[in-house]
């Protein structure tokens, strides 16, 4: 897409020492569209991204005639998406600067809009989701912002939005950025909100930014809000909407996505208010806290266009979805070779994840009724061997092929002569088991070696339905 620059701080500021009579008009128009933007980002997502690029770069630098040339007759334009009737936007949070990782997408949600029936879906991506990043193999989808940072500084929003759209199967037309100094500060710029708290938040484990190295005793608060009506202030209110070890109800990523809804319509309403539109030094403040901390691909019109669109939305019209490792969910845990913890999708690839995105807006069809596929057979690679490297080469070509693997490690022992497989949920007969023993010209053990069921040593992945010990006679596939 083309971008167009506006040094909204600067021009700004010469509209507000002009005369009034002859401007106005254009004045209403800057001063309007970016209250607009702070409403349309803060809708649609509080835990969005990075400081990498500042809103007046992301817009361009043609100056203030041309943007207003592009408000001018915006009506007659068409959004990304608005002709195919749904309009697809990822908003991305990260902890921005002075945060570990500062780059690492902390929450991603994919939001879409259907014009003609003012619905919003919000679909929540979990950090760890293991995906396909061109160039660095599978990682962690809140690593994709960082390696589009590191090729592209100020793109990593675009190379987030190709990987979303390669999982999920559907265009991604704009992003949203914002880091949490940026969402703290506009709370603070409006002067603050109000928010029904209905549950009371218990979280004795909310981490203290600058603590992370610390001691367990010094590096955790206690958060505690008691239900009610309660004044928050930014600080306060990023608490709320991050609070991820509430005990009891409020624990759940259910819990917290309920939050973020609270606090975003909280917001808007603050944002609408006379008060706010009124008050020039608010909307000054307003100004240079997204100059600072909010990065898009949006042009001015496609925001004034976007928000004229969307603007009869209510919160019924909203539907929510998280995608976990639950018993309902579409997901399961897993380990990797090096033993960090990752999310893959339990029907083997992505097309449940491609369903529930392009499915959110079916007759008749709510995400709630698309059933997770059956778990598939869990299995976990040992080298058996002194040869370097063969679990984890060995898991990855049965990886290619379509299997699922918990786990690739080095065996107890390393002196197996032969390959063989243990069936480890005592199944009768399976299949897969018969085809993998095929594929690896390998033996199927008639019983399990005690250390395989050992409760004080753990050998054997809980999640692994079936084990391969490697031995010497292994050829790589």
């Amino acid at each position: 897409m083309m971008r167009t620059d506006i040094d909204f701080l600067n021009e700004a500021d010469k509209i507000i020492h002009q005369p009034k009579k002859k401007l106005k008009l254009i004045s209403k128009i800057i001063i309007y569209s970016l209250i607009i933007f702070v409403i349309i980002f803060i809708f649609f997502g509080v835990e969005m991204i990075t400081s990498g690029e500042n809103l007046a770069k992301t817009l361009g630098n043609v100056g203030l005639w041309g943007q207003i040339q592009h408000l001018i007759g915006s009506n007659d334009k068409n959004l990304n998406g608005e002709k195919e009737d749904r309009i697809n936007v990822l908003l991305l949070g990260i902890g921005g600067e002075n945060h570990d990782g500062p780059y690492l997408t902390d929450t991603s949600i994919l939001a879409s809009f259907k014009p003609s029936t003012k619905q919003v879906s919000l679909v929540s991506i979990p950090r760890d989701l293991l995906v396909p990043i061109p160039g660095y193999g599978w990682q962690k989808i809140n690593h994709a912002d960082a390696y589009g940072e590191v090729k592209n500084p100020g793109r990593g929003g675009e190379k987030t939005a190709e990987i979303v759209s390669q999982v999920f199967g559907v265009p991604i037309h704009y992003y949203v950025r914002i880091d949490f100094a940026g969402f703290k500060q506009i709370v603070d710029d409006l002067g603050g909100i109000t928010v029904d708290v209905e549950n009371l938040l218990d979280d004795p484990n909310y981490p203290i930014k600058g603590k992370e190295t610390a001691t367990t005793t010094e590096r955790y608060e206690h958060l505690y809000i008691k239900p009610g009506v309660k004044n928050m202030d930014g600080e306060l209110a990023l608490k709320f909407v991050r609070s991820r070890e509430g005990r009891g109800i409020e624990g759940s990523d259910f819990a917290r996505s309920k939050r973020q809804q609270k606090v975003l319509m909280a917001i808007k309403e603050k944002a609408l208010s006379f008060g706010v539109l009124a008050n020039p030094y608010k909307v000054g403040k307003l100004m240079d806290t997204l100059s600072q901390h909010l990065a898009t691909n949006m042009q001015v019109w496609e925001i004034i266009k976007f928000f004229n669109l969307g603007r009869d939305i209510t919160e019924q019209n909203i539907t929510r979805r998280v995608l976990d490792d639950s018993p309902n969910g579409s997901l399961y845990a897993a380990m990797t070779e090096g033993g960090a913890f990752v999310l893959r999708p339990k029907a083997g690839d992505f097309s449940e994840l491609k369903l529930i995105a392009q499915e959110v807006f079916s007759t008749g069809t709510t995400t709630a009724e698309i059933k997770p596929t059956v778990k598939p057979k869990m299995i976990e690679v040992q080298n058996g061997t002194k040869i370097v490297g063969l679990a984890g080469r060995t898991a990855q070509a049965l990886e290619n092929l379509g299997y699922h693997i918990s786990q690739a490690r080095n065996a107890p022992t390393q002196d197996y002569q032969t390959t063989v497989i243990y069936k480890l949920n005592n199944q009768e007969s399976d299949s897969a088991v018969d085809k993998i023993a095929k594929l690896l010209g390998a033996e199927v053990a008639s019983a399990l070696p005690d250390w395989t069921t050992s409760t004080t040593t753990r050998f054997v992945n809980k999640e692994s339905d079936i084990l391969i010990i490697l031995g010497q006679d292994h050829k790589d596939l």
